[in-house]
């Protein structure tokens, strides 16, 4: 096995900034350790820690303690520490200049503002690392930055947040696989680098394999789980969104409503514009008794829609999430958006 690797999220410790958005990166490291079953956090070099192993490789999932503007500290003394070289080293870590919804992995580069990581260039004295930026957006009106990052997200937003880990997580794993190139081809947008061809036909073998076990056993849902994995690594995305909705109908089949809703869920967080797929899904929740998820859903397709140009579909998803609460206040707001403009 090779030598370890350090994966770090940005955050501020304690209950107060648990939920901010300042905190990205501390979610998407216990969606790692969550996924890949790692032990308890411990105390070491300023951070919290977790130790283990993610698809063959080691890995050190840490949590720097020191507040944000000082994170560089425990960052080095964990470098320094298990002697890991900056190739092996990802910052997980929330960006402003990255629109919300959007995740960007990149190989090196500055600080952007962004004071974690201005904290960690001065104390490795390089910026040669790998980072992932979750996207938070800029702050509304004339609301400062400080203010914005130290705020949680709300309603809709926190669900959109929630999805965005698990895309992010997916990016990290792809990193880790793959190396950098690849999963910034993949998250990125972009093809697959040629320098990747030798494994794309490994992937290529393994998912012409696993199609054929679907073949023979349709009602398993593992040999779907399986495709959809190698069809998002060989950068199928249109592919893996078709597998996610048909392994959810699978689920219906099979009486596992909670399953299905779940891979539609993971469909439209690939692809936003899937009216029908977002209406299931609302249908679902408020099936359940959940009227805010289901308004929350509505919202997100509105949103979408109306940032790829297209009011009137937004307007009518709006219509939709105020037949469920009148009296939603985004909702009546993004209504009178499109409605004067």
């Amino acid at each position: 096995m090779a030598g370890k690797h350090l994966i770090v999220g940005l955050g501020n410790p304690g209950a107060k900034y648990a939920k901010t958005r300042h905190n990205v990166g501390f979610w998407v490291v216990d969606e790692l350790a969550r996924r890949h079953g790692f032990g308890g956090e411990r105390s070491e070099k300023r951070a919290q820690t977790r130790d283990g192993s993610m698809h063959s490789a080691r890995v050190k999932l840490a949590k720097p303690q020191t507040f944000m503007n000082r994170s560089g500290e425990s960052v080095r003394a964990l470098i320094d520490y298990y002697d890991i070289p900056l190739e092996r080293l990802l910052v997980i870590h929330d960006d402003l200049d990255t629109p919300f919804g959007s995740i960007r992995l990149r190989k090196s580069g500055g600080h952007g503002g962004q004071n974690g990581l201005r904290s960690i260039i001065q104390h490795l004295g390089s910026q040669d690392y790998a980072r992932l930026r979750f996207g938070i957006g800029r702050p509304p009106g004339r609301m400062s930055p400080v203010d914005f990052v130290l705020q949680p997200f709300k309603a809709d937003a926190a669900i959109q947040a929630s999805e965005m880990v698990g895309r992010a997580a997916d990016a990290v794993e792809c990193w880790l696989v793959n190396g950098i190139e690849v999963a910034m081809s993949r998250f990125n947008g972009g093809g697959m680098s040629t320098q990747q061809a030798s494994t794309a036909e490994d992937l290529k073998a393994r998912l012409a394999a696993a199609l054929r076990a679907h073949e023979l056993a349709p009602r398993d849902p593992k040999p779907l789980q399986a495709v959809i994995a190698l069809q998002k690594k060989l950068g199928g995305m249109d592919e893996a969104v078709r597998s996610h909705l048909q392994l959810a109908a699978l689920y219906d089949t099979l009486g596992k409503g909670a399953l299905a809703n779940a891979e539609r869920v993971k469909a439209v967080t690939m692809r936003p514009g899937l009216v029908d797929v977002q209406q299931q899904i609302a249908d679902w929740f408020l099936a359940q008794g959940n009227r805010k998820k289901a308004v929350a859903r509505y919202l997100i397709l509105a949103q979408h829609l109306q940032q790829t140009g297209q009011p009137a579909a937004a307007l009518a998803a709006i219509e939709r999430a105020l037949t469920i609460n009148p009296q939603h206040p985004k909702a009546l707001k993004i209504r009178a958006e499109l409605v004067f403009n």
